[in-house]
């Protein structure tokens, strides 16, 4: 790595930190060469513009992401155990020390759901993704323990979009009990929905 590369590398560390704060609407060239005590041209010259820099940020927490959650999932074994490794990674991620505002897509989405354009164009592309691998997941899980998931579809109409879909709600409410409400037993509780949600759709024993 040269030290052009190590110099934007550090950057775009501290705005990945500074985005789970605020969402990428509250980074800007202006105020990251302030925090970081940088010329603001020396910066933007490393970016061009303020687009270019969320982009960038974006990729950063899409690496870290796939680091800390993506990869060991796919290191764990088809079927159940992978998808509780990729829902407790998950959970780790949102809560984790690295991004002391947890999750920078979701501290991004509400600031872009409204905003077209190719940071949010990127944003989607990064969690239509993992939806996918989600998917994925899912498929596995369905092939493997099979039991009840073809009850589960006979009786209710399930699909893995419905799963996808419900287990993202779970992500959602632990982000607000755990960030907002600050509730200490939010990650046990969640882990228990979690738990409900195996046994109700698959066979788990």
């Amino acid at each position: 790595m040269t030290k052009g590369e190590e110099t934007k590398s550090i950057i775009l560390r501290k705005a990945l930190n500074l985005a789970s704060v605020q969402g990428l609407g509250g980074i800007t060239i202006g105020s990251l060469a302030l925090d970081l005590n940088m010329s603001k041209s020396g910066l933007f010259g490393k970016f061009q513009s303020k687009e270019n820099l969320q982009i960038d940020v974006l990729k950063t927490g899409s690496e870290l992401f796939r680091r800390r959650v993506i990869y060991p999932s796919l290191k764990a074994k088809p079927g159940i155990e992978r998808l509780k490794v990729a829902f407790t990674s998950w959970l780790d991620w949102e809560n984790g020390s690295e991004l002391p505002g947890g999750c920078i897509f979701l501290a991004s989405i509400s600031d872009l759901d409204d905003k077209p354009g190719l940071v949010r164009d990127y944003l989607l592309k990064t969690q239509k993704e993992w939806i996918q691998i989600l998917r994925q997941f899912l498929n596995e899980a369905q092939e493997l323990n099979s039991a009840k998931i073809k009850k589960a579809n006979e009786d209710a109409n399930v699909n893995t979009d419905s799963l996808v879909q419900e287990i993202w709600g779970m992500v959602l409410s632990y982000h607000f009990y755990n960030r907002f409400l600050k509730d200490k037993k939010s990650k046990t509780q969640t882990m228990q929905i979690f738990t409900q949600f195996l046994e109700r759709y698959f066979k788990t024993k």
